[in-house]
């Protein structure tokens, strides 16, 4: 029986991955099923971004992996933020000026919204073991 569970927030992100709550802030996060994904300056001036996986495990989110996604002024319209597995992938990307963007994945569009700073971001759980299609920006 799966249980259901709180999607991966900003605080869990700070509070769990070992950022310094002066300084971090969390400019885009997205989750679906036990995954998550977290993009963040860790400094709070967009000089480097982290972009970071998270796992639903006994009970709680816990940061699985975390790679340098470059400086925040150069965020592309789509980033791939990698997968874990076959299963789960992450993506995220700029848009300035919109309220969402519209991410086909697996057969499906899925709307996401756009944060303040116009970073958006996406978590996709694959519904069955065929195709491998990454997140693709919908016209």
């Amino acid at each position: 029986m799966i249980v259901p569970h709180a999607a991966l927030s900003t605080a869990e992100v700070v509070a769990l991955g070992g950022w310094h709550p002066r300084y971090a802030r969390v400019i885009a996060v997205a989750s679906a099923g036990d995954h998550g994904f977290a993009l963040v300056d860790g400094n709070g001036d967009g000089s480097e971004l982290e972009a970071e996986h998270w796992l639903w495990d006994e009970g709680s989110w816990q940061p699985r992996g975390s790679s340098g996604a470059g400086p925040l002024d150069v965020v592309g319209p789509l980033c791939s933020g990698g997968h874990a597995g076959d299963s789960a992938w992450f993506a995220y990307g700029s848009a300035p000026g919109q309220d969402t963007v519209t991410i086909a994945f697996d057969g499906r569009r899925h709307q996401v919204p756009v944060g303040s700073l116009g970073v958006w971001a996406f978590t996709g759980i694959r519904a069955g073991p065929g195709g491998h299609d990454e997140p693709a920006l919908a016209s």
